[in-house]
């Protein structure tokens, strides 16, 4: 009996192997190294419908006390409450924003993760599905970031949501951390602005000048997420790349005296992940502000 053979298009390139978690590895040549590249995908809308393959290695969803859906026009919220009683002033709040690039992802990107905060944190989360490249380019995503914060924290939205306004963080993972950095300086210098009690930003894009020859140069072999797709995205989001420097594309091209303005942080890094050159140099940046940071860097060790 002959097995089938099947096309390698997406393989690990040797001199990170050594630095992979085992079980990354094995999860990336079962799954991962067999998908077409996006980027050598022709773009289409339907690419949104397409489930993520890190579905394989999800996790499961953790019970909460309900789980509404808001149509707010230009963008869409979830809304995760827990279970039991509302504390007398309101629900502490965390206002999340998904990856996928600015092109890709939706209110079903990372349920389960968001139920488990929803539930251990005993926290309502809000997931902002904000307009999305090709169809609206930067700043579209910002402005739905800022709008769904606004909302949130008004009279009308804080009672939809039983929230406790002096409680709201903003978090997000990838494109979704980098619009969560934005919106946590961009809510200081608003009329509307109530203090946020942090940010949580997993693996967040933060600059959107990064290149093969700068900053990515020590992660430009990363799986994945390599430097072709997160420039197949970038370009869709950023169709003039003389934007990428502004700091509402790029949170580390935000002056001082705006970047002192962000709220206690916290930023999960993946070492060997494309962007955690930029991650690291953020927290820098924020410490240097005299933000209080702290970061979690995930690294494989043979222990």
């Amino acid at each position: 009996m002959t097995s089938e053979l099947r096309e390698i298009l997406q393989p690990i390139h040797p001199s990170l192997r050594l630095n992979l978690d085992p079980q990354y590895v094995a999860f990336h040549e079962e799954h991962l190294q067999y998908i077409k590249p996006s980027e050598e995908t022709p773009w289409h809308p339907d690419m949104r419908k397409q489930p993520s393959p890190m579905r394989l290695g999800g996790l499961a969803k953790a019970i909460v006390g309900s789980v509404q859906d808001l149509d707010h026009n230009r963008y869409q919220l979830r809304v995760f409450t827990p279970q039991g009683s509302k504390p007398e002033n309101g629900w502490p709040c965390l206002i999340w924003f998904h990856g996928g690039g600015f092109v890709v992802g939706g209110l079903d990107s990372e349920n389960a993760f968001l139920t488990i905060a929803c539930k251990r944190a005993a926290c309502v989360v809000v997931t902002v599905n904000y307009r999305h490249a090709p169809e609206h380019v930067y700043p579209a995503a910002v402005d739905d970031a800022i709008s769904a914060l606004e909302w949130a924290v008004s009279p009308t939205g804080s009672s939809a949501l039983e929230i406790d306004v002096s409680r709201v963080a903003v978090g997000g993972l990838s494109a979704g951390g980098g619009l969560a950095a934005v919106l946590s300086m961009k809510s200081s210098l608003l009329a509307s602005h109530v203090p946020l009690r942090g940010q949580l930003l997993i693996c967040p894009v933060i600059d959107n000048t990064a290149t093969s020859k700068t900053v990515w140069s020590a992660s430009q072999h990363a799986a994945w997420l390599t430097p072709r797709r997160m420039i197949w995205y970038r370009d869709k989001y950023l169709p003039d790349p003389s934007l990428g420097s502004q700091w509402t594309a790029s949170p580390c091209f935000a002056p001082q005296d705006v970047l002192e303005k962000s709220p206690k942080t916290f930023i999960a890094i993946s070492e060997c992940d494309l962007l955690a050159p930029e991650e690291r140099l953020y927290a820098d940046q924020l410490r240097g502000a005299g933000v209080e940071v702290q970061t979690v860097e995930c690294k494989h060790t043979d222990g």
